[in-house]
């Protein structure tokens, strides 16, 4: 850490399970009145009324931001991984980065053009980027290879298709009346007449 003397690992672990502790019971600081006007948001703002029973700590309110809600100030701004967080806004400063205490943060005011020569000196050095996008992200994982069958195996393959006859398709047959011929109907119509002269 820059501007620090050399602190022993087992110190600073110690200090980040205790800020771990601390953050776990830290309430979320609201602010006065949100729920009254939507308007404000929940962002933290310290209530300034000379009323304001918010300021004044009474019981039931919302509690305020105080001193006694700090972590330990040997890893006070260091991340859980026991490394400080550096922000970068130029190719120039990755040589200031000790990248064994140190991760670094893209401005967001940074260009594309820019934010990706700082990508690619920031991997020559091995140095992590915390805010690297879901875009530049190499795919490290290797794809899987296709096992190419031996050169026999897909002529015997392709010998057996052509031996296989192939069944043709069967044709629908349509269920359709021939039509009678005039001879045939006077002759129906004549039978009908004298069943119905019997009767």
């Amino acid at each position: 850490m820059i501007g620090m003397k050399r602190v022993s690992t087992k110190k600073i672990s110690k200090a980040l399970k205790k800020k771990a502790k601390i953050d776990s019971v830290r309430p979320d600081f609201i602010r006065s009145e949100h729920t009254r006007f939507p308007r404000l948001g929940k962002k933290w703002r310290s209530s300034k009324g000379i009323r304001s029973k918010m300021r004044l700590k009474k019981r039931g309110r919302a509690p305020i931001v105080e001193t006694g809600y700090r972590g330990p100030a040997l890893v006070r701004g260091v991340r859980m991984d026991g490394k400080t967080e550096v922000m970068v806004f130029r190719v120039e400063d990755l040589a200031r980065v000790d990248k064994e205490t140190q991760v670094v943060r893209i401005s967001g005011s940074v260009g594309a053009r820019k934010r990706k020569d700082i990508l690619e000196k920031a991997q020559a050095l091995e140095i992590t980027v915390l805010n690297r996008r879901v875009s530049e992200r190499k795919t490290e994982e290797p794809q899987a290879e296709e096992v190419e069958e031996p050169v026999e195996a897909k002529a015997e393959a392709e010998e057996e298709e052509k031996e296989e006859p192939k069944p043709k398709p069967k044709k629908a047959k349509s269920k359709k009346k021939k039509p009678t011929e005039p001879a045939e109907e006077e002759a129906l119509e004549e039978a009908t007449d004298e069943e119905d002269e019997e009767e």
